[in-house]
């Protein structure tokens, strides 16, 4: 893809694709999970709860790795290596980033519900700085 079909494809909306981080568990092996997650640019941003398996392997190991794909023909998929930054707390600007995460999932109408219920306690914002970007769409 070029950067401005990698940037299309990574924002898309309707609908908004999932994406997958992968972290390494203490035991060596790969730790895989599906988040929503918004691409600014430069950086991906993912919101979590602080007790997150994949979070706690974060705040050990900032190595990361993060993917998104269409399982739609021609089945574009983006993949990503990078080193991850993690802010702990409830400060206006987490928030505002877990509002605009959330944006790209929750119908505007319940939005202000959904964070008043999922983000009541302390949240821990991950930003990924891709160190490698691979991308591709094939024509089927």
């Amino acid at each position: 893809m070029n950067p401005d079909e990698l940037r299309a494809f990574l924002e898309r909306r309707d609908p908004a694709l999932l994406g997958t981080v992968a972290t390494l568990r203490e035991d060596g092996f790969p730790h895989v999970v599906p988040v929503w997650y918004r691409w600014d640019g430069e950086a991906v941003f993912i919101w979590s709860d602080e007790k997150r398996q994949w979070a706690r392997n974060l705040r050990r190991d900032p190595h990361v790795a993060f993917s998104v794909q269409d399982g739609k023909a021609p089945y574009p998929a983006v993949a990503m290596r990078g080193l991850a930054a993690l802010r702990h707390g409830r400060d206006e600007e987490i928030l505002a980033e877990i509002r605009r995460i959330c944006e790209r999932y929750v119908p505007a109408e319940k939005l202000d519900g959904f964070l008043e219920e999922w983000t009541a306690g302390p949240q821990i914002l991950v930003r990924i700085e891709p160190v490698v970007i691979r991308s591709w769409s094939a024509a089927v």
